[in-house]
C-alpha cells in the first residue's frame, strides 16, 4: 500500500458517545506537509441499529438505508489515513470509535496514541473548547455544521490558523499505518448522494441470475407488503430490489407489475367517488418511488375507475403487533389502545401483522428480525389510521376481550420474565413495572439475568431523550454494560433511584424488543509498531449530582493538557482511553488535618502550663504533649507522600 505523507484530518457523526453506540457518517480532509488540500473523503455508513438522535446531525434511518457498512468501508478508509499524521477536533472521541470500529471489522489500522488535537489548540491560544467558538474567534466559516465533512474542513482550517498564527508546535507525531488491502469494491454514499427513487428498476437487468426461471408470485407477495400502509420507505425499495432479482424478473416484469398495482392503488382511492389532494399526493409519491410512468398516474386519476381490487389491508381482532423505537405517543398508550381494540402486543413473530416504527426504516433488533421474517414495517400515522378502522368495525371488542387479553399479556410477560411473580404482575405487566420489581427482589443480580435472552455485552439502544446521556456514562464504567446490578448503577455520578429504574426499565426493554446479535470480528494481527503504555491521570471529582453537560464531558474531554509542563516544550500526548476512578489523594487531607492538630496542641500545652499546670503534671498537660508528637510525626510522613505523588504526577 502506498505511504501518503501529510496529515488527514478527521471527523465522525455517531448514534451516541458511549462505547456501544456506532459511526454513522465519516469526513476526511487529507492535507500535504504544507497544510495544503489534496482532497476529502466522505461516506454515510449503515450502523444496523436505531438512530435515535436525528436532531442533531439530521441523519435518519432512510438516509442510511443504502449506505455501506463500516466494515465494508473499513480496508479503504485505512489506506487513506495511512502514513498521515491524524487531526481531530476532541481527537479522543474520534480515536476510540475509529479504533473499536477497526477492530470490529477485523482491520488492522494502527492509530498512534498522539493526535493533533485542535481543541487542546483552541483551549491554550483562544481559551474555549467548542469548534464553533473557535471558529467564530477565528473568523472561520462552517457551511455544513453538525455534517462529518463539513466539520473536517472546518477543523482543516483551524488547524493551519494555528500553525501559521500561533506556530503550533506540530512536530514529533507517530503516522497511522494500515497494512490491510481493500478486499472488496467501494461503494461511498456521500450525504445528500441517493439516486432517483425509482432507478433501482432500471439497473435490474445487471443483476439477473443466469437461470431464466422467473417466479411473479414472491414479487407480487412482497409489493403487496410493502403498499400495506400505502407507502414505500427506501429499505423497501431495498427488498423490493432484492425480490425481484432473485424472482430473475427484468425492469419490463417489474415495470408491469408496479403499473398493475398502481392501476389498482387509483381504483381504490375512486371508491369514494373523489381522489383528494392527500391522495394524489401519495400516489404520486408511491408511482416515482415504484419508477412507473407518473403520466399513466396522472391519467388514471383524471375520470374515476372502477373494477376488481385486491381488498384493502385490515387488522382484526386477535392479530399480533409489534412496536420499535421511540414514538411519538408513549408505547405504553399504543400498547393500551391496541389491547382494548382485541389486538395481541407482543414481540416480533412470523404471525406478525405489522410492526410499528418510528422509522419504517429503522435497523433497530425488532426491524431486522421482522425483515427476516417478512413482517411489514408501518409508520405510526399508518397504524393510527389502521387502528381507528378496527376501532370503528369493533365497538363492543374492548368489553368481550379485556380479561383474556390481560391473562395473555401476562403470559407473554412471564415467559420473558420467568422470575416475575403472580404477585408482582398485579402491579402492572409493562416495562416499568418489570424494573421496579427487579430492582425490589433482585437489586445485588447482573442484569443480564433479566431474561434468558439477554447476555452481558448486550447494550441497550439509546431512546433520544435525557436518560441517554446516563446510557453514555453507564459504558463508560462498564464494558459489558449488562453485567453490571441494579446497585451497581447507583455508583454511576449522577444516577440516583428514579435514574436507576429508568436505566434498568431500558434492559428490560431491550428483552422485550429482541436484541440483534452482532458477528464476532476476526482475529487481529499483532499490531506493527508497540505504543507506550499510557499514562493514567486521575479524572476530576464528580459533583455529588452533576448535569448532564458534566456528564458528557467524562465521555467527550480529554484530561490531559499538552501545555500543563510548558508551552513549547515536550509533546502533544492525547490518552483516549476514559480514566479508570482512581482513589482519592488522602495524604494532604492527612498533612493538613495533622498540622492544625500539631499546632493547636502546642499553643493549648503551653497556655495550661503557663497559667494552671506550671508543673506540667497534670493529665491534660500529658494528653496535649502527646497529641504534639504524634500529630508532628503524622504530619512529616503525610507530607513527604504528598510531595512525592506531586513530583511522580499521581
Amino acid at each position: 500500500m502506498n505511504y501518503q505523507s501529510g496529515y488527514a484530518v478527521v471527523d465522525l457523526e455517531t448514534t451516541g458517545f458511549s462505547n456501544h453506540d456506532r459511526i454513522i457518517e465519516i469526513g476526511v480532509v487529507l492535507l500535504d506537509s504544507h497544510l495544503g488540500v489534496q482532497g476529502t473523503w466522505e461516506t454515510l455508513i449503515q450502523p444496523l441499529r436505531d438512530i435515535s438522535n436525528s436532531e442533531i446531525h439530521k441523519i435518519t434511518a432512510t438516509d442510511v438505508v443504502n449506505a455501506p457498512t463500516f466494515d465494508d468501508v473499513a480496508s479503504h478508509l485505512g489506506g487513506v489515513l495511512n502514513g498521515r499524521v491524524l487531526v481531530a477536533h476532541n481527537a479522543p472521541f474520534e480515536r476510540r470509535f475509529l479504533e473499536h470500529s477497526f477492530e470490529r471489522a477485523g482491520v488492522y489500522v494502527h492509530l498512534p496514541a498522539r493526535w493533533i488535537d485542535t481543541m487542546d489548540l483552541a483551549s491554550h491560544y483562544l481559551g474555549v473548547k467548542k469548534l464553533a467558538e473557535a471558529l467564530a474567534l477565528t473568523g472561520i466559516h462552517n457551511d455544513f455544521p453538525h455534517s462529518a465533512l463539513g466539520d473536517a474542513q472546518a477543523t482543516a482550517e483551524l488547524f493551519a490558523h494555528f500553525v501559521t498564527h500561533n506556530a503550533a508546535p506540530i512536530g514529533g507525531f507517530s503516522r497511522a499505518m494500515c497494512t490491510t488491502p481493500p478486499t472488496s469494491p467501494l461503494n461511498l454514499l456521500p450525504r445528500g448522494g441517493t439516486s432517483h427513487a425509482g432507478a433501482w428498476v432500471q439497473k435490474l437487468s445487471q443483476a439477473l441470475p443466469a437461470s431464466g426461471h422467473k417466479n411473479e408470485a414472491a414479487y407480487r407477495e412482497e409489493l403487496t407488503r410493502v403498499l400495506i400502509d400505502h407507502e414505500v420507505s427506501r429499505s423497501e425499495i431495498l427488498k423490493l430490489e432484492q425480490v425481484a432479482v432473485q424472482s430473475g424478473l427484468g425492469p419490463d416484469d417489474v415495470e408491469a407489475i408496479n403499473e398493475e398495482f398502481i392501476r389498482q392503488l387509483v381504483v381504490e382511492a375512486w371508491a369514494d367517488g373523489v381522489i383528494t389532494d392527500s391522495e394524489r399526493a401519495t400516489l404520486l409519491a408511491i408511482t416515482g418511488a415504484l419508477g412507473v410512468d407518473p403520466a399513466i398516474t396522472a391519467s388514471l386519476m383524471e375520470h374515476p375507475l372502477t373494477g376488481n381490487v385486491q381488498a384493502s389491508f385490515t387488522l382484526c381482532p386477535g392479530d399480533r403487533v409489534a412496536f420499535t423505537g421511540t414514538l411519538d405517543l408513549p408505547r405504553e398508550v399504543w400498547t393500551q389502545r391496541a389491547t382494548a381494540a382485541g389486538l395481541d402486543v407482543g414481540g416480533v413473530k412470523r404471525t406478525c401483522a405489522v410492526l410499528v416504527a418510528a422509522n419504517p426504516d429503522t435497523m433497530s433488533g425488532k426491524a431486522q428480525l421482522a425483515r427476516e421474517k417478512g413482517v411489514p414495517i408501518i409508520g405510526e400515522t399508518a397504524f393510527a389510521q389502521l387502528l381507528s378502522a378496527l376501532e370503528a368495525s369493533n365497538p363492543q371488542a374492548p368489553e368481550l376481550i379485556d380479561v383474556g387479553r390481560a391473562e395473555d399479556i401476562d403470559h407473554a410477560v412471564l415467559a420473558l420474565f420467568p422470575w416475575l411473580t403472580a404477585e408482582q404482575l398485579r402491579g402492572g405487566s409493562d416495562s416499568a413495572a418489570v424494573a421496579a420489581a427487579w430492582v425490589s427482589s433482585y437489586p445485588e443480580r447482573p442484569l443480564h439475568e433479566l431474561s434468558e435472552d439477554l447476555r452481558p455485552h448486550h447494550a441497550p439502544e439509546a431512546t433520544g431523550a435525557g436518560i441517554d446521556r446516563y446510557l453514555a456514562v453507564w459504558s463508560l464504567h462498564h464494558d459489558e454494560m449488562l453485567s453490571a446490578s441494579a446497585d451497581d448503577l447507583l455508583d454511576l455520578p449522577g444516577v440516583g433511584e428514579k435514574r436507576r429504574l429508568k436505566l434498568v426499565e431500558l434492559a428490560v426493554g431491550l428483552a422485550i424488543d429482541g436484541v440483534p446479535e452482532t458477528p464476532v470480528a476476526a482475529p487481529i494481527a499483532a499490531p506493527l509498531v508497540e505504543e507506550p503504555a499510557p499514562q493514567v491521570v486521575e479524572p476530576e471529582p464528580a459533583t455529588p449530582d452533576p448535569t448532564p453537560e458534566e456528564l458528557l464531558q467524562e465521555a467527550w474531554s480529554s484530561p490531559y493538557d499538552p501545555f500543563a509542563a510548558g508551552v513549547y516544550g515536550g509533546d502533544m500526548v492525547k490518552h483516549t482511553a476514559a480514566p479508570a476512578p482512581q482513589p482519592k489523594k488522602r495524604a494532604p487531607t492527612v498533612f493538613k488535618w495533622s498540622a492544625i492538630v500539631f499546632v493547636a496542641s502546642f499553643v493549648l500545652a503551653i497556655l495550661l502550663i503557663a497559667t494552671v499546670d506550671t508543673d506540667a503534671t497534670s493529665f491534660a498537660t500529658d494528653l496535649l504533649v502527646w497529641a504534639f508528637l504524634l500529630s508532628g510525626i503524622t504530619a512529616c510522613i503525610a507530607g513527604v507522600i504528598a510531595l512525592v505523588q506531586k513530583l511522580l504526577g499521581k
